[in-house]
């Protein structure tokens, strides 16, 4: 009797060591295979395929704050929360191979996507909604994006203040307007590609440079030299390298507030890359800053 209680309880001994080693394993499984899925969203990015013939558009759920793709033979616009993408350059491009596409949205859900050359993709549209996204836990873009943010979307669509341009070879380059947001000043300028082909900008420079003065009675040697300085933008809105034919872009500059002195003029030139010779040039003086904002 002794002998079948000693062995009773040890069954039961057994029993329990097998249930908490069950127990074990299952939690042991559960964590890893929480960590893998975790680990599968960040690596298994979405994939999508782009055409050179057709535009594909994405939608998210809300307004995007930051876009980035890796290759410079595909180009990206957007507006509010809609991204066009379309291949700008197929003949630089290897169909066989594939690029990353990176989106941020307003609220700091992040998105990596896969994006491949099709020239007929099926799908043409996409929607994300946040269950598609990682949710950055200390979302912060930099100090000059969050500025950017902050002002682009209301100057992007008001009224213009100034218009000076100029034109060649089917293209018009337009500042269209100067803004003033507290230590801020900040262009607008518009590209109009008229012509079939794609205009893609080597740069867009701002440059401060003293007028040019031409004195007859000077000899070349003594006349003043020309001074050049370079302003860089502390924040670009809705900036592209590629305008498509037959369309138009506005990008928006953001700078330290300056003005030129009665002696300088801002010199905004436009080039396009090595693949073609446009140029475009608007020059600016004291008057054009001083306005009623």
């Amino acid at each position: 009797m002794t002998q079948e209680k000693y062995s009773t309880n040890k069954l039961k001994k057994k029993l329990q060591m097998n249930s908490f080693k069950n127990l074990y394993l299952f939690i042991l499984l559960s964590t890893l295979n929480n960590i893998y899925s975790q680990n599968r969203t960040a690596d298994n990015q979405i994939h999508i395929n782009v055409s050179d013939k057709m535009t594909t558009h994405l939608i998210f759920d809300e307004t995007i704050d930051y876009v980035d793709i890796g290759a410079n033979e595909f180009s990206t616009d957007k507006l509010k929360n809609v991204l066009k993408i379309k291949c700008t350059d197929l003949k630089n491009w290897n169909v066989q191979d594939k690029t990353n596409l990176t989106v941020i949205t307003k609220g700091g859900n992040y998105y990596s996507i896969w994006i491949t050359y099709q020239i007929n993709p099926k799908i043409k549209t996409y929607i994300y909604n946040f269950k598609g996204a990682i949710k950055l836990k200390s979302f912060d873009l930099l100090k000059n994006e969050k500025i950017a943010t902050k002002h682009c979307d209301n100057l992007n669509y008001k009224n213009s203040n100034i218009f000076k341009k100029c034109s060649s070879y089917k293209m018009k380059y337009m500042i269209n307007g100067i803004f003033y947001e507290k230590d801020k000043i900040i262009f607008r300028l518009k590209i109009k590609n008229d012509s079939k082909i794609i205009f893609s900008t080597d740069s867009i420079r701002f440059l401060l440079t003293t007028k040019k003065k031409f004195n007859p009675f000077k000899s070349l040697k003594k006349l003043n030299a020309l001074q050049y300085i370079e302003k860089n933008a502390s924040f670009i809105c809705n900036g592209t390298k590629n305008i498509l034919g037959n369309s138009n872009h506005t990008i928006l500059f953001g700078f330290d507030r300056f003005v030129p002195t009665k002696n300088e003029v801002l010199e905004i030139r436009i080039a396009e890359n090595n693949s073609g010779g446009r140029r475009g040039k608007i020059v600016l003086d004291i008057k054009d800053f001083l306005f009623k904002n």
